[in-house]
């Protein structure tokens, strides 16, 4: 059980140790990692809580140290960096700390934003040299898989009439995650109609707009830059992100 939290913990310090290289704004409220209280552990599923907005309290993340002996070890580097840093904790903290932004950036949830950017911090941190093995990377790309997966099975829920159980066959036949994770998986689906679809899509349109970006400065191009305005302006819809990206970019 302590290694479980102790293994996530020392990829957190790597990734605080390595932000001044990729981003000009950092938090200045901390983010600590922790195991669920015994009564939330056998259903808590991992959850990012955002820092008090008056400093009085760090962001945490809770992981479930419930049965640490059957987890896989290949995922959870690549979940918290999804959730602390460089993924959730950045973007939420950043817009809570950046009083001068409108309200509905700094306290309202945009999934395609949200979710998208906790999945590009996944493969950022492969850029940054996070991961620690061969096997972490695995369980990065192992869920890159899994939310390309949900992009179908999302829909065939939705407007192709699949069953519940269609939909655990499919995700079992095409990631490797255990049937009790992907039962779970799909009743959150169920009840929270293109939830699911916002990590990869929004993924994809942020990653669209850093090669966009790329492509027309060339050599000008500022990873440092090109992060801070994406995270500058707290949760926005992904067209409006697209736009200003494009307008900065523009000669």
């Amino acid at each position: 059980r302590e290694e479980l939290i102790a293994y996530s913990q020392a990829a957190l310090a790597r990734a605080k140790t390595a932000m001044p290289n990729w981003f000009g704004l950092l938090p200045k409220a901390d983010v600590t990692i922790e195991p669920y209280p015994k009564f939330r552990e056998q259903n808590g599923p991992g959850e990012y809580n955002a820092p008090a907005e008056d400093g009085s309290r760090p962001g945490l993340f809770y992981i479930s140290e419930y049965q640490a002996e059957q987890k896989s070890r290949s995922g959870p580097e690549a979940t918290a960096f999804h959730e602390t840093i460089p993924g959730h904790h950045m973007q939420v903290t950043i817009a809570l700390e950046r009083k001068s932004i409108h309200p509905i950036g700094r306290y309202l949830f945009n999934s395609g934003y949200a979710e998208g950017w906790g999945l590009y911090a996944e493969r950022l941190a492969d850029e940054m040299k996070l991961y620690s093995s061969d096997l972490d990377r695995m369980g990065m790309l192992s869920g890159q898989a899994m939310r390309a997966a949900r992009l179908v099975v999302d829909s065939g829920l939705h407007t192709m009439g699949w069953s519940r159980e269609q939909a655990i066959d499919y995700m079992l036949s095409h990631t490797t995650e255990d049937k009790n994770s992907v039962a779970s998986e799909i009743d959150r689906y169920i009840i929270w109609p293109g939830q699911a679809t916002s990590y990869m899509l929004g993924m994809l349109e942020i990653r669209k707009a850093r090669d966009d970006a790329q492509a027309r400065l060339g050599s000008r191009f500022d990873i440092k830059a090109f992060h801070d305005r994406v995270l500058e302006d707290g949760s926005v819809p992904l067209s409006y992100l697209s736009e200003k990206i494009r307008i900065w970019s523009s000669p």
